[in-house]
């Protein structure tokens, strides 16, 4: 029978993982130390060197991971989707980071965004995907513990943390972390020959983030 981490590694067929792992010699993509340290400072637990790291990881490969590792289930088996484990959508989530400690499988659930902002919409429509998977209290699974957090260059604002399950959160805020960003970023847009803000898209300019 496979372990949660087994059935998580073997979801993660990303081309970018493999890619980024080539290009940059880091196939087993392992962990800087400085990051392993930041996650510990987040979430209040370091990830060793070994831990399992994949980026735009489907929650569906999450959800099939946890519900195939449980020992009572057949695997190979064709199961009940009452607990829409596949829903058919790409929703994801953008640094999975899983280990194993002390008989406890710990997943990292990080997203991070650099140029813009979230929304309510946005992180409400997730808190309700992990509920549905973790649960409330995030104990539906023995031996599985998660963690929630959030990376970008400022503070979140105005979101409402305490609509999402009390496990993505600490003392009932949002757990967040410094995403460094280089200056000097810049982003496309369309306009018009003035340069103001267009859809049709007949000039464009770049603009500072």
């Amino acid at each position: 029978m496979m372990t949660l981490l087994e059935h998580l590694e073997s979801f993660n067929r990303k081309e970018r993982f493999f890619l980024i792992g080539e290009a940059l010699g880091n196939r087993a993509f392992q962990l800087f130390a400085d990051f392993r340290a930041r996650l510990s400072e987040a979430f209040g637990i370091e990830p060793p060197s070994s831990a399992f790291v994949a980026m735009d990881y489907h929650l569906d490969w999450i959800h099939a991971s946890l519900f195939l590792a449980q020992p009572e289930i057949d695997e190979k088996a064709v199961h009940c989707n009452t607990e829409t484990v596949a829903t058919g959508n790409q929703e994801d989530v953008d640094l999975l980071v899983a280990f194993e400690e002390g008989g406890i499988n710990h997943l990292l659930l990080v997203e991070a965004k650099a140029a813009t902002g979230w929304t309510n919409k946005q992180t409400l429509s997730k808190a309700e995907r992990l509920e549905r998977i973790f649960g409330t209290d995030g104990a539906k699974y023995p031996r599985v513990k998660p963690y929630f957090g959030l990376m970008s260059p400022r503070a979140p604002k105005q979101l409402k943390p305490h609509l999402w399950p009390a496990w993505m959160t600490r003392d009932g805020k949002e757990i967040w972390f410094e995403l460094e960003m280089p200056p000097g970023r810049r982003r496309v847009t369309r306009c018009d020959r003035e340069g103001r803000p267009s859809a049709v898209g007949e000039f464009f300019r770049a603009l500072n983030c």
